[in-house]
């Protein structure tokens, strides 16, 4: 019975779409009009089509399926045929909302009060306002996966960090595959800021920012520049610029960013950060899988592109002498 009724739910949900440009006849022009609509439910999948504009702040209470169009499309070419973004303001996921997923967005803040979310490959750029750019506010929430997100050049001009957490009883938290840069004009303000009553996996990511962690197991991480500051967590396998992570448990210290990564030149923004030939992070996570967010179990997809087909060409003219329109269109699957 619980099968049929699962299965019956994934064959009753709708999908939204949710578009702001002039003249485009889309279902709404805001993330929260969607969210808010009585004929919109829970499981319902939202697309928030590519847009020169905001999508608004979100309060959450449904239970969504949020995907986003992806970010640094110009750069990555032959993605998506329309370049702009999917932006959405601050977004508040409260009791009600768990298993929602948001993917492929341009975010600017994350405030967790519940449990059972993934949040995945979504571009973080702004400044922190307060707390973290995702921020555990809820005490006793659990089963929450941040895989293949972009957070770059934070700002924790206002005492901030990029993930933060000072609530209790958060379990089951993992942080994977992700890029993790902050530039912090007050140096002990930590990238990643995690303290007690907290247990979980932070692995495979890139970090530049000092790292402060309660409860973690902490893996496969080349941490660029900035402290590391363990308390009740192990770390393994992990890379640093410095002696960090000293050199038991196949940790690496000392080394030259510059022999770990590709780099810019030629690639992309997020592409600079794959692992170039014989770099030191090359087979030297746990079970000699690749360190950094290009390697581990859920690798970094380029452009935080989502998990769906996407339209990468289009082109059409109008052929006066035959009176027709010719469109010529090419689209990908994508995982």
């Amino acid at each position: 019975m619980i099968v049929l009724v699962t299965l019956a739910m994934n064959v009753s949900a709708t999908v939204w779409r949710v578009n702001n440009m002039p003249g485009v006849n889309a279902s709404f022009t805001t993330i929260q009009a969607a969210h808010n609509a009585n004929y919109v439910y829970a499981g319902d999948t939202i697309y928030l089509e590519a847009s020169s504009g905001t999508y608004g702040n979100l309060t959450a209470t449904k239970r969504l399926v949020i995907i986003g169009a992806g970010y640094f499309l110009i750069e990555n070419p032959n993605l998506q045929a329309n370049n702009n973004r999917s932006i959405i303001g601050i977004i508040t996921l409260n009791a009600g909302s768990q298993g929602t997923i948001i993917e492929g967005c341009s975010i600017e803040q994350i405030h967790i009060n519940t449990s059972d979310l993934i949040i995945q490959r979504n571009i973080f750029n702004e400044w922190v306002r307060n707390s973290g750019i995702i921020d555990f506010v809820t005490n006793n929430i659990s089963n929450i996966m941040i895989r293949n997100n972009y957070f770059d050049n934070i700002l924790n001009a206002y005492g901030g960090s990029v993930i933060y957490s000072n609530a209790v009883g958060i379990n089951n938290v993992r942080i994977i595959g992700n890029f993790i840069k902050m530039s912090f004009p007050h140096t002990d303000r930590p990238a990643i800021n995690i303290n007690n009553g907290f247990s979980g996996i932070i692995e495979n990511n890139v970090i530049s920012g000092n790292v402060k962690i309660y409860g973690a197991q902490f893996n496969n991480n080349i941490l660029r520049e900035g402290t590391f500051t363990p308390t009740n967590s192990t770390y393994n396998n992990n890379i640093g610029n410095t002696t960090q992570f000293g050199t038991t448990n196949g940790n690496l210290q000392n080394i030259n960013m510059i022999t770990v990564f590709v780099g810019p030149t030629g690639y992309s923004t997020d592409g600079q950060w794959q692992l170039k030939t014989g770099s030191p992070a090359i087979g030297a996570g746990v079970g000699g899988v690749d360190c950094g967010m290009f390697g581990g179990a859920f690798p970094y997809v380029l452009s935080g592109l989502p998990g769906i087909p996407s339209i990468y060409f289009h082109e059409q003219d109008i052929d006066n002498v035959n009176q027709q329109l010719n469109i010529s269109i090419k689209a990908k699957s994508n995982n």
